[in-house]
């Protein structure tokens, strides 16, 4: 009925006594069988285990000796055992799995309950999409990739161009993630720019998102004409091993027709080294059309000269954006953007945002 194990770690002393009569230890297995399963002895041990529970949950000893009825055989230690485990609480039904994935999904527009805390819906953060765009019959449009290292001034520059705050600037590197779309119009000509995280050497694909290393030379081939921007103060007061990893994979993977743009020239005290680098990277790109072309984009240094540049190069074909729209930017990320923007410029320390 009980194995001798359990009844020894059960009861203890009282067992260990029992266990020590000689003539326990001499029967035979059949016999010791047939007496542990007689009246006295499993009476004895039941009423043993019944001390031991009662004593460990008094609660459950009172509500058993009031509940249970004393049985004609003077043996009821069974019964209490019986009734203590029914007097248990019952446990809590636990939900189905089609109950527990039922959440309620947030609506379109990103409302939700004060009591509710959920992300918004990713649809939200979607580029636009524009309808049927009124635009004239003659109308150019063209697509250009601004194209450098980490804070050469790619963002600052597109914010020049089209004349709005379409990129955050920071003075972190790869402050952009993410191919960012501006626009701007001007009579019948509209202008796309591309704005594109830095391009990042070899040393540095382990420490970079694999989405940010891959952005720039995804986005190359959607455009007419590449920007490619230099950063004259790194040119001449730092090394140059970015644009170096640059020109090189350009070269052997990309036909895109391009502009040599040299920025921060108002930083750059050594004129002649800075010359002496730009003729050598005009050489390293059999395509560029153009250039050099030394600005500034932050003081607004020849930015209108390269502007006219960019319009001389539009050709027949239809808008993508509406003449007063900027930017295929939908609003939540570009409630995400600013919130970036501003943790940059409050958070000096460290930050894994790359």
């Amino acid at each position: 009925m009980f194995p001798a194990a359990a009844i020894r770690r059960t009861c203890g002393s009282c067992c260990q006594a029992l266990y020590r009569q000689t003539w326990l230890n001499t029967v035979t297995s059949k016999e010791r069988s047939r007496l542990l399963h007689s009246t006295a002895v499993s009476a004895a041990v039941l009423k043993k285990i019944s001390q031991v529970l009662a004593e460990a949950r008094p609660q459950a000893r009172s509500r058993v000796n009031e509940q249970t009825p004393p049985s004609p055989h003077g043996n009821n230690t069974s019964k209490d055992i019986s009734k203590d485990v029914a007097d248990r609480p019952p446990k809590t039904k636990q939900k189905s799995p089609a109950s527990r994935n039922q959440r309620r999904q947030p609506d379109r527009s990103g409302a939700a309950e004060p009591s509710d805390y959920r992300p918004a819906d990713p649809i939200l953060s979607m580029p636009r999409v524009f309808g049927d765009i009124e635009q004239p019959q003659d109308a150019e449009v063209g697509k250009f990739v601004i194209f450098g290292a980490a804070n050469a001034g790619k963002s600052t520059l597109v914010n020049r161009l089209t004349g709005a705050n379409v990129s955050i600037v920071s003075a972190r590197p790869q402050t952009t993630r993410t191919r960012i779309m501006a626009a701007v119009t001007i009579g019948n000509k509209q202008m796309l720019f591309l704005d594109t995280p830095g391009v990042v050497s070899r040393q540095g694909l382990r420490r970079v998102s694999r989405s940010v290393v891959t952005a720039p030379w995804l986005t190359l081939p959607e455009a007419d004409l590449a920007i490619i921007l230099l950063d004259a103060y790194k040119l001449t007061q730092k090394t140059d091993e970015v644009e170096q990893y640059l020109f090189k994979h350009l070269r052997s993977s990309s036909s895109v027709p391009a502009i040599l743009v040299v920025n921060k020239i108002d930083l750059v005290e050594d004129q002649q080294k800075l010359a002496e680098k730009v003729k050598h990277y005009m050489a390293e790109y059999p395509h560029i059309v153009e250039g050099p072309l030394f600005i500034s984009a932050l003081g607004n240094v020849n930015v209108d000269s390269l502007k006219s540049s960019l319009l001389s190069r539009t050709a027949p074909g239809k808008w993508q954006v509406p003449a007063s729209v900027n930017s295929d930017m939908s609003s939540m990320m570009r409630v995400e953007e600013l919130i970036r923007a501003e943790w940059f410029s409050r958070l000096k320390g460290h930050l894994p945002y790359v």
